[in-house]
C-alpha cells in the first residue's frame, strides 16, 4: 500500500510539473505578477514538488512520518488548483484554455484522491 501511495504522490508532482507556465499546457499570461508575489509563488510551488519527492521516497521506505507528509502535500495540491479553478489566484488576463481546465480537473481529482488513499491506509 506503501508503495503505491508512492506511486500515486509522483503522479502528483508530475501532474504539476507539466503545468510550468510557458509550457506546452499553460499558456496564460503572468506578467502581472510582480516581486514577491510572483516569487513568493513560484517557491511554494518549487517547494511543494521537492516535498513531495521527498514523501514519495519517505512512502517508499515505510517512514512513520510519510503519511502525514503525503497528506498535507495533498491539502496543499487541492489548493494550489483550488484557488485557479475558482479564478482567485494567480489572475491573468489570458483565459484559461481547455486542455489545462481539463488537467487543472484532473489534478484536483488526484490531490484528493491522494488524500483519501494515505489516510484510508494510515
Amino acid at each position: 500500500m506503501m508503495i503505491i501511495a508512492s506511486v500515486i504522490v509522483f503522479l502528483n508532482v508530475t501532474l504539476l510539473e507539466i503545468l510550468v507556465p510557458g509550457g506546452p499546457i499553460e499558456n496564460r499570461d503572468f506578467s502581472k505578477l510582480k516581486g514577491i508575489v510572483f516569487w513568493g509563488f513560484n517557491v511554494f510551488l518549487i517547494l511543494l514538488g521537492v516535498g513531495s519527492y521527498i514523501a514519495s521516497y519517505l512512502l517508499l521506505v515505510s517512514s512513520p512520518h510519510a503519511i502525514l507528509m503525503a497528506q498535507v502535500i495533498a491539502v496543499l495540491y487541492f489548493i494550489v488548483y483550488a484557488v485557479d479553478l475558482a479564478s482567485i489566484f494567480p489572475k491573468s488576463p489570458t483565459k484559461m484554455s481547455k486542455p489545462l481546465l481539463l488537467l487543472e480537473i484532473v489534478n484536483i481529482s488526484m490531490a484528493i484522491f491522494l488524500f483519501l488513499f494515505v489516510t484510508a491506509i494510515r
